[in-house]
This record gives C-alpha cells, sequence and structure tokens, in this order.
C-alpha cells in the first residue's frame, strides 16, 4: 500500500488514504484499490494550492494526477473519484477566474467534468488523449500537458 496523506492549507494531516499497488483483483482481497478510514469524510487533495495559486487553478480527478500538476508547477487540487465533487467544493474554487479541470477520458471522467463545468462558470475542461494527466505525462513529458492545455485555451 502506498499513503497518501491529505494536509490542510498550513500542512497539518487532515487524514490519509491508501493505494494498493498489487496487480490483483482487490476486492478478492478483502479490500478496493483505494481505502480511506471509515466515517472519514470526503476530502478534496492539495488545498494547500487554493491558498498558493494566482487566479487560476486546476483540478484533476486524483491525486497522482494532482502530484504530477505540482511536478512541473501548476498549482492543483483533485477530487478522489468522479463522485466526489460537492457542492462546498464549488464555493472553495469559486474565487478564481479559471478552473481546468483535467478528468479521465473515459465516460465516468466526462460526467466529472460536466458535473464541475456546470457548478462553476470558470471551469474549462482539457481533452485528454492518452490517458489521464499521470500517463499523458509518462507518454509525452511536461510539454503533452501544457500543449493539452494550451488547446483547451
Amino acid at each position: 500500500m502506498i499513503a497518501i496523506p491529505y494536509l490542510g492549507h498550513q500542512g497539518q494531516p487532515l487524514t490519509i488514504r491508501f493505494r494498493c499497488i498489487e496487480d490483483h483483483n482487490h476486492r478478492e482481497y478483502g479490500h478496493g484499490k483505494y481505502n480511506t478510514i471509515a466515517e472519514d469524510p470526503p476530502r478534496m487533495y492539495g488545498v494547500d494550492s487554493i491558498h498558493a495559486a494566482g487566479d487560476e487553478i486546476h483540478l484533476t480527478e486524483g491525486e497522482f494526477d494532482r502530484m504530477i500538476h505540482r511536478k512541473i508547477g501548476w498549482h492543483s487540487v483533485a477530487v478522489p473519484g468522479v463522485e466526489m465533487w460537492f457542492a462546498r467544493h464549488r464555493r472553495m474554487l469559486a474565487g478564481f477566474s479559471r478552473v481546468w479541470v483535467w478528468s479521465d477520458p473515459d465516460e465516468a471522467g466526462s460526467k466529472l467534468t460536466t458535473t464541475v463545468c456546470r457548478s462553476l462558470r470558470s471551469a474549462k475542461p482539457v481533452r485528454l488523449r492518452t490517458g489521464d494527466v499521470t500517463e499523458t505525462y509518462l507518454a509525452g513529458g511536461a510539454q503533452a500537458l501544457y500543449d493539452a492545455k494550451e488547446a483547451a485555451a
């Protein structure tokens, strides 16, 4: 398991999630691919970026995609899955002039993009073709992500 710490805007620990890195059927082994502490409320990952970003911020589908964005210097937050966008998240991002939405290029990702774009006027979807943010980065480096953002602009 990989531990994914969720930190507050001042770096204080809020919770922790876990991701199984084994290539197996997770349910057969009694757990999911991602595991959260029981009764822990869903949270936005990377809220420190909200306080550090300028006029724009990026929103990804998943913690690892957010990590890639931070690696290339973009302020970014993540929702831990397509069903994890809530009204409070809209309020958290409402002050940005642009929210770039990076969801996976599948039906579930399309649903997340639609939901976010309907709730935030400043939201702008970024179309990915190679895979998610991490897969796109691994295939083409930072330039592939810069190009995708430029194409969306």
